[in-house]
């Protein structure tokens, strides 16, 4: 419904969980994963430009959708997000030409 809506989308800002997940008080595998929504997104929208979210599970498989998707991607924001390595960021960073802000403030990432 929301890729008929807006056919021209460029930006998305998805927030995952609740606010009390930051006090660790939603259950584990509660939900707020991010690879349904950058399934969609990939192929409605190949010229997104923008992704923000923010309490959502994130895997280095959907950095990596992001990194090979979107040709001209320009901006990262992970707040308070976790699930991805520093892997998936490796991947935004060696694929995203034209980033120019990879922010990730108050996020939980598995340094390899």
């Amino acid at each position: 419904m929301v890729i008929r809506r807006f056919p021209e989308l460029r930006s998305v800002e998805l927030k995952g969980k609740p606010h009390f997940a930051d006090f660790n008080l939603v259950p584990d595998g509660w939900g707020g994963y991010f690879y349904p929504w950058i399934a969609a997104l990939a192929t409605a929208y190949p010229w997104l430009e923008e992704i923000r979210l923010k309490r959502m599970v994130i895997s280095d498989e959907s950095l990596e959708v992001i990194a090979k998707s979107f040709k001209n991607f320009k901006v990262l924001v992970l707040s308070s997000c976790e699930g991805f390595s520093t892997d998936g960021l490796s991947a935004i960073a060696a694929d995203c030409r034209f980033l120019s802000c990879c922010c990730i403030p108050f996020s939980l990432f598995a340094p390899l």
